[in-house]
């Protein structure tokens, strides 16, 4: 062989590896709940990163490479979510997206932070999750935050007799809790509270002890399952009160669940009007969602979507070979960064988010009134 043929050789098989190092999928790990009673929450939200990473990648992917989002079940347990974390790390995963809830975002966050990768958009505005912390990146607005905006709404309206009904476990309780203390602020005392058990064995037996008190509203923070049961059992007992419930609620599905009894329950949103078609991040959501024949649209789906175009975003910005490290600064470069008519916002030493929020309320056929 000839020193030319040699020098073409090597230089064709130089190309030839940088453009598979090019063409190598970005990897991105998500440790969700896939089994167990709260299972349902996942559905929403992955459904809408599966329309935002398919348009991507049928569009080149980022930097000319395909993303790859690898999943896991932690059953909302921390201890197998973070071991989860350490799994794609290990992987070569450069960020781990939306763990599902706030018991398995615990985990992956701590996880996270020890093996300084970026944990973006956890479902779940938990106090824990929200605050800053170096790796962790949240998207929607502290439960605090949404507990507190319905608190004033309350009062606002003259409402000020509030009791709490929630499901039985650490993240849940934490909401009833910061709602006590917004209404303890305001001068008043929450009229009480229940814990109702994940599967709602208990819900009947839960809201008949509500109803003996007869508040003027009850806040809830609880599963689609957990929820349906508990207003039907409320009002079989014949209890009369306004029902007003933090975003992880469907209200399309609660509609299927108990049909005209779930008109009137108010919802906080922590994303826009998935219907709002006028919107261009709505306009764009809704023609990725039927791309995947996905004609149903949802808060859920759409807080999926746009968490993961943060993340695609971020890792546009991290460079044709991103790391954790250059994912991290391409974040925090966003400053303040609009997502096509809600803006994001992240610098250095300051993970904010979104600021969105609104409440809407569900009629007797299922839809929404804002």
């Amino acid at each position: 062989m000839s020193y030319k043929t040699f020098h073409l050789c090597a230089i064709l098989l130089a190309l030839s590896f940088g453009a598979q190092a090019q063409t190598k999928p970005i990897l991105i790990g998500q440790t969700y709940i896939k089994t167990g009673p709260l299972a349902s929450l996942s559905t929403e939200p992955l459904l809408g990163i599966r329309a935002l990473l398919t348009a991507t990648n049928a569009a080149g992917g980022v930097n000319g490479r395909p993303v790859e989002l690898r999943q896991l079940d932690d059953a909302y347990d921390a201890a197998k979510a973070a071991d989860n974390v350490k799994t794609f790390v290990d992987e070569g995963a450069v960020g781990i997206l939306m763990p599902i809830a706030t018991t398995s975002s615990v985990g992956a966050l701590k996880a996270a932070n020890e093996l300084k990768v970026p944990l973006i958009a956890p479902y779940t505005g938990a106090g824990p999750v929200v605050k800053q912390s170096d790796w962790g990146f949240p998207v929607r607005i502290s439960f605090d935050e949404e507990y507190s905006r319905i608190v004033n709404h309350l009062f606002t309206i003259g409402v000020t007799q509030i009791a709490f009904a929630h499901n039985d476990n650490p993240g849940a309780k934490s909401a009833m809790e910061s709602t006590a203390k917004f209404i303890a602020e305001r001068g008043a005392k929450m009229v009480g509270s229940v814990a109702i058990k994940n599967d709602a064995s208990d819900a009947a037996e839960r809201a008949a002890e509500l109803v003996k008190l007869k508040p003027k509203a009850v806040v809830l923070s609880a599963t689609n399952g957990v929820t349906a049961k508990f207003i039907a059992a409320y009002k079989a007992a014949g209890g009369e009160t306004a029902f007003y419930s933090f975003s992880f609620l469907n209200g399309q599905k609660l509609h299927e669940d108990i049909q005209k009894s779930a008109a009137g329950v108010v919802i906080s949103q922590v994303v826009p009007y998935p219907w709002n078609s006028a919107m261009p991040l709505i306009s764009e959501y809704q023609a990725a969602m039927k791309k995947i024949g996905a004609n149903e649209f949802s808060y859920g789906s759409l807080e999926g979507y746009v968490s993961a175009k943060v993340l695609v975003e971020g890792l546009r910005r991290a460079g044709p070979t991103p790391t954790p490290e250059t994912l991290r600064k391409g974040l925090e470069s966003f400053r303040t960064l609009d997502l096509g008519g809600i803006a994001v916002q992240y610098r250095p030493g300051e993970h904010k988010g979104l600021t969105f929020s609104e409440l809407s309320m569900l009629k007797s056929d299922g839809r929404y009134l804002r």
